[in-house]
């Protein structure tokens, strides 16, 4: 894993490179914010930004815009001091994946790291085997439950599970080989991990793009924030819960056409939020 890790306090930097290097990543840092735009430009493939926020010249927060708008699939996170709210909000607004406030632990700074690499990098066959351990869970379902069938694909050698309820308008299928979730007007792929909407990509961050897949996988069912906030941001993350709102803002600014009174992402007040179904647009 590659880290790019901007901070201009030597102590600081030395403290977070040691515990980078221990746990085998490789650390390319910068003091300054126009430095870590040259090196994200000429040092290849970077997996996870580590932004600190307060810079002699240009903000944390502006080289973490400028790092998203160049690559949407880079990891971002940004590093703190500050406890006001509308900061965090900010740094999450233009793009960071996640915030880490100083001071922190080195396990909880390299917990979040791997967090967010494994949202970078989804297990292919999670879907498959979550929905095997569910049918052998539940045994012959309910009436009121979607009806699991096995039909035969258009590609040889493929699998698609089709899930169906009565009066459902938007058919739901996944692709067992190649990883394809697909309630209409959308398109998912756990292998490439991107996104289309009519056939033309949308460009998430890796944890838009979890988060998307977290509901899509769920379509029809109100998830709870909490619940997201376990199946996206990990188990024993200590952040807040607009983490969450945040992040579905951004992704109804993306994937809707009036993100004020969305078609796809339905808020479930008070609770969370809900992929409808039935919806074409």
């Amino acid at each position: 894993m590659r880290i790019l890790l901007l901070e201009d306090e030597e102590s600081i930097r030395g403290f977070v490179r040691i515990n980078l290097k221990r746990n085998d990543m490789e650390v390319i840092e910068a003091e300054t914010g126009e430095a870590a735009l040259a090196l994200a430009e000429s040092e290849g493939l970077i997996d996870i930004a580590l932004l600190d926020v307060m810079l002699p010249t240009i903000s944390g927060f502006e080289v973490c815009e400028q790092l998203r708008a160049r690559y949407p699939r880079m990891g971002i996170i940004m590093l703190t001091a500050k406890s006001q709210e509308e900061d965090k909000i900010l740094g999450l607004e233009l793009g960071a994946d996640d915030y880490v406030q100083k001071p922190f632990s080195p396990g909880e700074l390299i917990a979040r790291i791997k967090s967010l690499y494994r949202r970078m990098n989804p297990e292919p066959s999670r879907q498959v085997n979550e929905e095997q351990a569910q049918q052998n869970e539940a045994g012959a379902a309910a009436e009121h439950e979607p009806v699991i069938r096995q039909e035969e694909a258009r590609q040889p050698d493929v699998t698609v599970l089709s899930f169906e309820q009565p009066q459902v308008q938007v058919p739901i299928t996944y692709a067992s080989v190649h990883q394809e979730l697909v309630v209409q007007p959308f398109r998912l792929s756990v292998a490439e991990r991107k996104l289309w909407k009519q056939n033309k990509e949308i460009i998430l961050t890796p944890t838009e793009w979890t988060l998307v897949r977290l509901l899509m996988e769920r379509v029809g069912e109100s998830v709870s924030r909490d619940h997201i906030l376990t199946e996206v941001w990990g188990r024993y993350y200590v952040g807040d819960l607009k983490v969450v709102d945040v992040n579905i803002r951004r992704i109804r600014q993306k994937i809707e056409k009036n993100p004020s009174d969305p078609a796809f992402i339905e808020t479930v007040w008070g609770y969370g939020y809900r992929w409808k179904r039935g919806t074409l647009e």
